[in-house]
């Protein structure tokens, strides 16, 4: 990880130095939009996995600490619809864009295995907790985030999911080309789990899908 220092002095940005996400649409010349985009597949998760995140979801204090949110209510629903759909889930792993030069830890990626082993190759989703419910800091990083994994993966019509969430509160967005298509409904998974585990299992049916594309396209 690039210092403060030396990132700011060679041109560098970390994806926390950005706290709007106009900052983000105006430099990288996005076009934005509000639109319902999202969809769903259902999927039929355990009832141990339920029992478990409805405790959770009552236990006195769980909400209170970052900590706990990403640990008892955030990573447990990520992990739970994405091993349906072979995407492996790195956590607070390094994201850098050496065209646009962009660098951070992403609170939660998912990609492909490179090899099998430990690094991970097509970033398809990027996930970051809106950390004291502050969704104007929350998707200003993800959105940086969002980019840094276009440039990666060197094709700009794939699109990058995000997705922005509380643990009770989830917002989504897509970026394809240079359109930034953020989904104009939010959901809380204490009215809408059903809802919430269906998107997230046809946007990680999606990038999985589409991970796959850039892989193979590689081989040509």
């Amino acid at each position: 990880m690039l210092n403060k220092d030396k990132t700011k002095a060679n041109g560098w940005r970390t994806f926390a130095s950005f706290k709007k996400r106009s900052q983000v649409i105006d430099e990288y010349d996005l076009y934005f939009e509000n639109k319902n985009f999202v969809k769903e597949k259902g999927v039929t998760v355990s009832a141990e996995f339920l029992e478990r995140l409805n405790r959770e979801f009552v236990k006195p204090g769980v909400f209170n600490s970052e900590y706990s949110i990403c640990e008892a209510i955030i990573y447990p629903i990520l992990s739970e619809v994405s091993a349906f759909n072979e995407l492996i889930i790195w956590s607070h792993y390094k994201l850098e864009a050496p065209e646009v030069k962009l660098t951070g830890e992403p609170d939660y990626l998912f990609a492909l295995s490179k090899r099998g082993d430990d690094d991970y190759d097509k970033a398809i989703v990027c996930v970051g907790e809106a950390k004291k419910d502050k969704f104007t800091d929350g998707w200003a990083q993800v959105s940086a985030e969002m980019v840094a994994a276009q440039k990666l993966n060197k094709n700009d019509d794939i699109p990058i999911y995000g997705i922005v969430t509380t643990g009770k509160l989830w917002e989504f967005a897509v970026l394809k080309g240079n359109i930034y298509t953020h989904n104009t409904l939010d959901y809380t998974v204490l009215k809408d789990l059903d809802t919430v585990l269906n998107i997230l299992n046809w946007m990680f049916s999606e990038g999985k899908k589409n991970a796959d594309i850039l892989k193979n396209s590689l081989k040509v």
